[in-house]
């Protein structure tokens, strides 16, 4: 999947301080952090407020303290690893 392609299956943005931000203050350094759901993927923007770019391992982890949260993980007790870090 490209970046381009994941941008219409982005449902949430944050950036490394967990405040939830609006799609069009993400930067173009933003990593999307994509989880399967069924047939259409669901995307986390994840960026810093610094400025600096993410590791893969960083963006990862903040969303997945969003999604579970927001108890997005409902199947299990566990948050699952991402399927898609772009």
């Amino acid at each position: 999947m490209t970046r381009q392609d994941a941008m219409r299956y982005v449902s949430f943005c944050i950036d490394d301080a967990l405040a939830e931000r609006e799609m069009k203050d993400m930067p173009d350094n933003a990593r999307l952090v994509g989880f399967q759901c069924g047939f259409e993927p669901l995307f986390v923007a994840v960026w810093s407020y610094l400025g600096v770019r993410l590791s893969d391992f960083e963006a990862e982890t903040l969303a997945i303290d969003l999604l579970s949260e927001r108890k997005w993980f409902s199947d299990s007790d566990e948050p699952h690893d991402a399927d898609y870090i772009l």
